[in-house]
């Protein structure tokens, strides 16, 4: 992406074939420009922003990426690097079994603002992946967050969700909720912090069979 463009607006919508057969689309963002807004519309399944191989990579200060997928199967994957500061992720999914991936690792004053709806979906936000999500397996947090005031704002509805974080980061505000708009069961969180830090982190679970691991040291 050109460093020089100040609005990108992508839209795109599947195009069906037939009644039965339908084209996912696939997006990459290498984005190294400042204040830079990206929106991206993808509807039907199988839809990517990035993979587990080639991250979307945010640079510049002061991006706001607003990534909304409706459908199953779709992922994003999005790192943000040393220097990105002020970058706004807000990421909405409404369907089932898709994944979101953020990596902030030292990139200061991140906001990631996560709604999913539906059931199997799953969010990984650390300072890097160890182990991407995928379907037969759950992402896991190779390094905690290390920057400071990163803003993490999650609310997940539905059944067999499950929420990766490590979110250690001075200064840091961390809220997830689970099941606010509808009873949600099955789900799985597992929250990790650690070091000199204290970031704060409030979090709401309303359902049933639930499992939530917090992990401090």
């Amino acid at each position: 992406m050109s460093n020089r463009i100040n609005k990108i607006s992508l839209a795109l919508l599947v195009s069906l074939l037939g009644a039965t057969a339908a084209w996912a689309s696939d997006v990459y963002i290498d984005q190294a420009g400042s204040t830079t807004t990206i929106d991206i519309t993808q509807t039907g399944a199988g839809n990517t922003v990035g993979n587990s191989t080639t991250a979307s990579t945010i640079i510049g200060d002061g991006t706001d990426i607003d990534v909304t997928q409706t459908g199953a199967n779709n992922t994003a994957d999005i790192e943000t690097s040393t220097g990105a500061s002020g970058t706004k992720i807000d990421y909405t999914a409404t369907g089932g079994s898709n994944i979101l991936d953020v990596d902030i690792a030292a990139a200061s004053d991140t906001t990631v603002t996560a709604t999913m709806t539906g059931d199997s979906n799953e969010l990984t936000v650390c300072g890097s992946l160890a182990t991407n999500a995928s379907s037969v397996a759950s992402a896991s947090c190779a390094t905690e967050i290390s920057a400071n005031t990163t803003t993490t704002n999650v609310a997940v509805t539905g059944d067999s969700n499950k929420i990766a974080a490590g979110l250690d980061a001075a200064g840091a505000v961390n809220n997830i909720t689970v099941g606010a708009n509808a009873v949600s069961d099955f789900n799985v969180i597992n929250l990790s912090q650690g070091g000199t830090d204290t970031p704060v982190v409030t979090l709401n679970v309303d359902g049933d069979s639930n499992a939530v691991n917090i992990t401090q040291n």
